[in-house]
């Protein structure tokens, strides 16, 4: 991509590709929150703190590494973050019978909806279309690339 191209992409689905970056973390830290709320409110702090806050750094460390294969390219890696969304979904689902702060439990149902919505949306998918087009560019240009290199390191041996 020149320059323009780039700032031009970057002004259309940044916003977009954030959106997505931002429901993952908001959806982990929200059903996180709700966990500690329902589960270690009667218990000491530090007995299960570091289990769900372990679990936490190796969701969003999980939705990092999908989002950069996703730059990439690589787009079958929206099935991982589609699958991060719907397990928080479904880990704040039965939280209700804990009767947890309606507020909380409200977004915490309401951020993997949103990342879902997201991932979904027109413009992520055409994102998604470039962002496999840059990536076939990139694999001709090495290999043309490649080849004139070995053009070249052939003729110095002869």
């Amino acid at each position: 991509m020149r320059p323009l191209q780039l700032l031009l992409f970057m002004r259309r689905y940044f916003p977009t590709f954030m959106a997505g970056i931002f429901a993952g973390i908001f959806s982990i830290v929200f059903v996180l929150v709700l966990y500690i709320e329902a589960f270690l409110r009667p218990i000491k702090p530090a007995d299960g703190v570091e289990w769900l806050l372990g679990g936490a750094l190796i969701a969003v460390g999980y939705m990092c590494v999908c989002h950069f294969f996703l730059v990439w390219g690589r787009v079958l890696w929206v099935w991982g973050i589609a699958f991060l969304f719907v397990t928080c979904l479904g880990a704040a689902l039965p939280i209700i019978e804990y009767r947890p702060v309606k507020v909380l439990y409200f977004f915490a149902l309401l951020a993997p909806l949103i990342g879902l919505l997201v991932l979904n949306s027109n413009r992520h998918r055409k994102m998604r279309k470039i962002l496999v087009l840059v990536r076939n560019k990139r694999k001709r240009f090495l290999g043309i690339r490649k080849a004139r290199l070995g053009r070249l390191t052939a003729g110095r041996r002869k």
